[in-house]
């Protein structure tokens, strides 16, 4: 009896669990077909170009995703990659969508012997690559600079090998003061040891004369072999390594991160320790970091490069007046007014310094007593500061000629006149001050 009730419990569970695994194969089947139901319907929906509703469906797929065989997959990922990039529809982000899914759909299938989808999504990834450089262009040529460096990194990200698209994505965004997104994409230009050394292919159009530019060698000689171009030429592209350094560095000191943009400046030093752009750059870090000797002798050595440059001389010009070595500085401002005859602010310095010896002659003019002795020195100091004037005229002068309305130095000569009793000029320059500050006013 005992034996009877485990058979039939035996049996019992025999037929439970068969149902079991006929019920699991149902449940397997129906998810499977409503897979593909879903992705057969988004791609009719492509082929309507109803994106949206294409997108829809894939979404639902979407939700049992982990349960698709690796055909059913593929395809998911390129379907995905097709409804996103909507024919060119698309914004960054859904473009941005559509390359990650197309790529994914290509690296699965490249397992496979039979490639169904991997032609279609990289003739896709083509038209997408095309239109991004496009949108760059226009974008740029509207002055949009946002959406210009967004589609060149998008260029960049179709096709990896052509770091330039990522290289003018940074220049783009530092145009837009974007500094946080144009350090990202140099650092990332940093991580691939880029650059810049890259050849280009050109050949002219024999029907408009025209150069053009073509992707490859290969691609040029189809076209030479078919007739419609000529003169095929190679052109060698110089490295651009300095500029990222010089541009990661400059940004790194605008965001007052002066430490890691002098880092910048070592590397940069590294390839030229002589570039001008990088020694000024560094001397403007020390300035700010008060750090005056080193500022010092690197706009010393910056003139050593450039010995005509006006700015260079009068910066040294105010260091020297600040350390109190007046010969020096005077030498500097008229070397800068020497290289370029309006540097206005060269000529007020100039005649400030000369001014500036006044103090101690007015001092000792007031120090005198009523001797002979003392009354004679007087007219010597007299004389002295008369001659200081007159040395200093023709600066202010040359100020009032570059500027008009340059007030300071107006109403200086008007001072100046009136102390050595030249009415003439007086009257002139006190003419000329009363109607800016009737301007003014």
């Amino acid at each position: 009896m005992k034996n009877k009730k485990i058979l039939k419990n035996n049996l019992i569970f025999k037929i439970m669990r068969k149902n079991f695994y006929l019920i699991l194969i149902c449940f397997c089947i129906t998810i499977s077909y409503s897979q593909k139901k879903e992705l057969k319907l988004a791609e009719r929906n492509i082929k309507s170009e109803d994106y949206s509703a294409a997108k829809q469906n894939i979404q639902l797929a979407e939700k049992l995703a982990s349960q698709m065989d690796a055909k059913t997959t593929i395809k998911y990922h390129y379907l995905k990659g097709v409804a996103n990039y909507a024919n060119g529809g698309s914004n960054i982000e859904e473009s941005s969508v559509a390359l990650e899914n197309l790529n994914k759909a290509i690296d699965l299938e490249s397992t496979s012997s039979t490639k169904v989808y991997t032609p279609k999504a990289k003739e896709l990834r083509i038209a997408m690559l095309n239109r991004f450089v496009e949108d760059s262009k226009k974008s740029l040529e509207q002055e949009d600079y946002k959406s210009a460096y967004l589609n060149l990194e998008m260029s960049y990200r179709v096709s990896p090998n052509d770091t330039l698209y990522l290289y003018n994505a940074a220049l783009v965004a530092t145009e837009n003061k974007d500094f946080d997104q144009a350090l990202s994409f140099y650092n990332e230009l940093i991580d691939l040891d880029f650059t810049g050394i890259t050849t280009n292919y050109y050949a002219t159009e024999k029907a408009t004369g025209e150069d053009q530019l073509f992707a490859s060698p290969d691609q040029r000689k189809l076209f030479i072999k078919a007739g419609t171009h000529e003169n095929p030429r190679d052109l060698e592209l110089e490295s651009v390594e300095m500029n990222v350094l010089r541009s990661m560095a400059a940004i790194y000191k605008n965001n007052k991160d002066y430490e890691s943009s002098l880092s910048f400046i070592e590397k940069a030093k590294n390839i030229d320790e002589n570039d001008i752009n990088i020694v000024l750059l560094e001397s403007n870090i020390r300035w700010e970091m008060g750090d005056v000797e080193s500022y010092e002798k690197l706009i010393t050595k910056a003139l050593e490069i450039e010995p005509e440059n006006a700015d260079l001389h009068f910066n040294l010009g105010v260091i020297s007046s600040d350390k109190g070595d007046v010969d020096k500085a005077m030498s500097h401002y008229n070397k800068a007014i020497e290289t370029d005859s309006t540097y206005t602010k060269a000529y007020l310095n100039a005649a400030a310094l000369i001014l500036k010896k006044e103090e101690s002659i007015i001092e000792e003019m007031n120090s005198l007593g009523t001797s002979n002795a003392d009354y004679n020195r007087y007219d010597e100091l007299k004389i002295v500061r008369e001659d200081l004037y007159n040395s200093a005229i023709p600066y202010l002068e040359s100020v009032y000629e570059l500027d008009n309305n340059n007030l300071s130095a107006v109403r200086t000569l008007r001072n100046i006149y009136s102390a050595i009793d030249d009415m003439d000029n007086y009257n002139k320059f006190k003419a000329i001050a009363e109607d800016i500050e009737s301007k003014i006013d």
